[in-house]
């Protein structure tokens, strides 16, 4: 039963790390201001930590949708939402800006980005602690079909969502005669 649950977790982390992969993938130039406004890295390396950061991601994305490298998948995950906890944190005391654009126009995933990536290496470290089982060719494949089908849509409805609200904004109330 457990192996489950760590299967399902891998699933939530796969999907919490390919959304941010392509979002800051397709934003590229949004991302790299995004990295400046936090006040840690000089002009100079923008391009190359922002091209680590989405590659990290990415690596991540399909460990967590094959199942590899169990222990140091969720060891390097959560090294790197630490990393990003902690300058979140800077920049909400440099700045009092508590949020991110690390997942695009899905606001709620980019509020309290420092409690978000606490509870997320919370899960992480539940999950070292379950029982995984190897996962088969087919069931990988499975798995990374479903989370970039899983993400493609969230992004789709948010998109929606957003194009509605933006409609409804822009009507004017009929002028009675």
């Amino acid at each position: 039963m457990t192996h489950w649950l760590a299967y399902v977790l891998d699933l939530l982390m796969s999907i919490l790390f390919f959304i941010p992969f392509y979002i800051k993938l397709f934003r590229f130039p949004s991302f790299r201001i995004e990295m400046f406004s936090y006040g840690v890295l000089p002009r100079s390396l923008l391009t190359l930590a922002a091209v680590v950061v989405i590659t990290v991601e990415f690596i991540l994305f399909v460990l967590f949708a094959t199942g590899l490298l169990d222990g140091w998948k969720e060891l390097a995950a959560a090294s790197l939402l630490a990393v990003f906890a902690l300058f979140s944190w800077r920049k909400t005391k440099m700045t009092g800006i508590d949020g991110c654009a690390c997942y695009g126009d899905i606001s709620f995933l980019n509020r309290f980005p420092v409690l978000r990536n606490l509870i997320l290496i919370g899960l992480l470290v539940l999950n070292l602690l379950l029982q995984s089982e190897a996962r088969d060719p087919y069931m990988i494949l499975n798995s990374i079909i479903f989370v970039t089908a899983f993400s493609f849509s969230i992004e789709i409805i948010q998109s929606l969502w957003k194009r509605r609200n933006r409609r409804s904004n822009h009507e004017q109330p009929a002028v009675p005669l």
